[in-house]
């Protein structure tokens, strides 16, 4: 799971991003499309776009955005964004001419190649950064495991991250991020192949190994094309483990955010294609997760393109979407409702006890995963802080148990938690754990073996029922 103190750098950042599309034609000839990219030269550098984007044909190299030269938008996608904003870029529709903002998108569209060919997969380029000499200098960090994973395998670089995250707090910030970048130097490993690299990662960081992989991996593929990549993906996973299944799904819907620019109706769509109910809904968490990303400091917060009221209203667009979508919705809407209050807990609840009647418990649920993610799973301060959405606390402890185990790939600490807190019954608590470790197994006989390591006796078979393990 994401929130404020491991939001995705590259991804909160959306700008600029898909591939694949139409040619885009201007003017009368060859000389006018020409004259148009020169035009949209001298506006990329006047603009500050190379402060944020790297682009070789314009020697820039930003790190706050995406690649431009790696993702390689297409002339539509790269007018919409600049004319739209959201997904933390501001709109220039206000602050260049529409002829100026038609040339920058038939620049970068033309120097970052466009058209669908397919990109080399070595798009990580290792160098000779280790992570100790980086110190909190996140772009450092970030190559500096990627390093590890291209020369020394992913799992190595999970390890190590895991270990450092530990005693350092800057790196804790970072990790999710961080993990996205094994993921893309993983692939350039294995040459492209996504199944192969997601057989080789692990849960560090809230699974940001698998988002990785699956977001580079949809680089250089033409939009006509993204559905059935999108169906084939992760289907060489339908035996693994349930979890490792569902991370590939999830970062499914981070990639086609990323692709499409924030086009969450676009994104929605294509997870609403795969063949049934549990991938699409899992597709859309991450859908969700990618359009509601906080900022990092010093960054500006990511934001769905929306009118004044519904900007407003704060529980935007889970109110809005189709009712298969909702779920996901409001299991990630606090991540736009936290950074809005300033993190106040008692306001954010007063939003969660304003929604669709059915859904209010499932608001208190994306309450709680925000908790104990922006606690660092304190036990602790866990508890206090569900308290506070007292009386629907019980369903905000229910949502940060369910994340502590998610987040360390075992009950270990969510069983403690367990049983120092008042807000849930000891029943539901430990059936919360079940439900996360139920998909760390492919047997029912292993999921057994996973409860029982952590739940005493007079719940084991609370978490044996979560786990789908009775």
């Amino acid at each position: 799971m994401i929130r404020l103190g491991a939001a995705l750098v590259l991804a909160v950042v959306l700008v600029l991003t898909g591939c694949g599309g139409s040619a885009h034609q201007s003017g009368s000839g060859a000389s006018a499309v020409a004259q148009e990219r020169g035009h949209g030269t001298a506006i990329f550098a006047s603009a500050g776009c190379a402060s944020c984007h790297t682009l070789r044909a314009a020697g820039a190299r930003g790190q706050i955005g995406p690649d431009l030269d790696q993702l390689r938008p297409d002339y539509a996608t790269v007018l919409r964004q600049v004319r739209r904003g959201g997904n933390g870029m501001p709109s220039f529709s206000g602050k260049l001419s529409a002829s100026s903002i038609q040339a920058v998108a038939a620049y970068v569209s033309h120097a970052a190649g466009s058209g669908g060919a397919a990109i080399p997969v070595a798009t990580f380029v290792p160098d000779g950064r280790r992570p100790a000499g980086c110190h909190d200098d996140f772009a450092c960090l970030r190559q500096a495991f990627g390093n590890i994973a291209y020369r020394r395998g992913p799992q190595v670089a999970l390890r190590q991250l895991d270990e450092l995250q530990g005693r350092d707090t800057v790196v804790a910030g970072f990790c999710h991020q961080i993990t996205h970048e094994i993921g893309h130097a993983a692939l350039a490993r294995y040459h492209g192949d996504a199944a192969k690299a997601l057989g080789q990662g692990a849960m560090t960081c809230w699974s940001g190994y698998y988002h990785g992989v699956i977001e580079r991996a949809f680089a250089g593929i033409p939009r006509n094309q993204v559905q059935a990549k999108a169906r084939s993906m992760c289907a060489s996973l339908s035996t693994a483990a349930t979890f490792v299944l569902y991370q590939c799904v999830h970062g499914l819907g981070h990639g086609l955010m990323i692709y499409s620019g924030g086009d969450l109706t676009y994104s929605l769509r294509v997870c609403d294609a795969l063949p049934d109910g549990w991938n699409q809904t899992s597709c859309t968490g991450g859908v969700f997760m990618q359009a509601f990303l906080p900022a990092m400091p010093g960054m500006q917060a990511a934001e769905l393109p929306m009118t004044k009221r519904q900007a407003r209203n704060l529980l935007y667009p889970c109110p809005a979407v189709a009712e298969r979508d909702k779920l996901y919705c409001y299991l990630q809407i606090t991540d736009r409702i936290l950074p809005h209050v300033g993190y106040d807990w008692r306001v954010a609840s007063g939003w969660c006890r304003r929604a669709e009647k059915q859904w209010i418990a499932t608001c208190f649920q994306s309450l709680g995963r925000d908790v104990s993610g922006n606690t660092h799973q304190d036990t602790k301060l866990i508890a206090q802080l569900c308290r506070l959405a007292r009386p629907n606390s019980d369903e905000c402890m229910y949502g940060a148990v369910r994340d502590v185990t998610s987040n360390d790939a075992n009950g270990v600490r969510a069983a403690k938690l367990c049983l120092h807190q008042e807000e849930l019954s000891a029943d539901r608590c430990f059936a919360a754990i079940g439900t996360i470790l139920g998909g760390l197994s492919t047997t029912p006989e292993g999921r057994r073996s996973l409860c029982a390591d952590v739940s005493p006796q007079a719940y084991r078979q609370a978490c044996y029922d979560g786990a789908g393990a009775s």
